[in-house]
């Protein structure tokens, strides 16, 4: 990425240092790799500050007429990355400002939202990110990559992000007793007082009614979680209301929980 403006700075209180949450998540896929602490670290990330090393490069050059030495007149900012043995390149992302210095000596740490910064890098062509090395290292490319460049909280096994949409949820056309059933055993455990399956504008959606809210990285934990255990390539998930359409998902009742955990009919 290229620049001629000068690097945004960083707000005022900014000390430089790492976002708590996606320090938190980071170290938790450390020490836990997995698809849920993976899931937790990208809806960390969407709504997380990042830094971004970048360094000046000089785009023309003049000679002084007194000394006859050439001199630069202009120089834009470079974002850096990093070249794979296969050709490709990633660029490299720092949850906190000494990470980015310590990169490449008299490298300039920008401060970038998650999302921004990703799209800054597939703007520049890069063909991923690589989050925080050489610590976590976290490779991100591909679908996922834009996703997040979007705002989106990608959710594997799933075709749709956690993105808010308005698109209206309807009733599937046919009910699949087994599908159902492998929903239901696929949320049991879960902190879910009930489900039901939905049709949305681009295929199935598992609503889920939560027993407590759920932020994008619980939700995003949540759906990877279940959604490869159901075996539908294309099922969504989504927090949806107690009431409304949709088939109801027959709730395995945990032991010591109370009836009124279960599922009652939609009308």
């Amino acid at each position: 990425m290229s620049d001629t403006g000068a690097a945004p700075p960083r707000s005022v209180g900014d000390t430089g240092g790492a976002d708590p949450r996606l320090a938190a998540a980071l170290a938790r896929l450390t020490a836990t790799p997995g698809t849920a602490a993976r899931a937790e670290v990208l809806a960390a990330l969407v709504g997380a500050r990042v830094f971004a090393p970048v360094t000046a490069r000089s785009t023309a050059e003049h000679v002084e007429e007194h000394t006859g030495l050439r001199a630069e007149s202009s120089a834009e900012m470079v974002l850096l990355s990093l070249v794979g043995s296969a050709g490709g390149r990633a660029v490299p992302l720092f949850v906190d400002a000494a990470g980015a210095v310590s990169f490449r000596a008299g490298a300039r740490p920008v401060p970038l939202p998650g999302p921004d910064a990703c799209a800054a890098a597939l703007q520049d062509g890069a063909a991923g990110v690589l989050l925080d090395p050489p610590g976590a290292a976290l490779a991100l490319t591909g679908p996922e990559l834009q996703e997040l460049a979007l705002g989106r909280v990608p959710v594997a096994g799933a075709p749709l992000s956690t993105a808010r949409t308005t698109a209206p949820l309807t009733a599937p056309s046919d009910a699949d007793p087994d599908l159902l059933a492998r929903v239901a055993d696929a949320l049991q455990g879960e902190p879910v007082q009930a489900a039901r399956l939905l049709q949305g504008p681009d295929g199935p959606v598992l609503g889920v009614v939560p027993q407590a809210p759920l932020d994008a990285a619980a939700l995003a934990a949540l759906a990877a979680r279940v959604l490869p255990s159901v075996g539908v390539a294309d099922l969504a998930l989504a927090v949806v209301a107690p009431g409304g359409p949709g088939l109801a998902v027959p709730l395995r009742q945990a032991p010591g929980r109370r009836s009124w955990w279960r599922l009652r009919p939609d009308r």
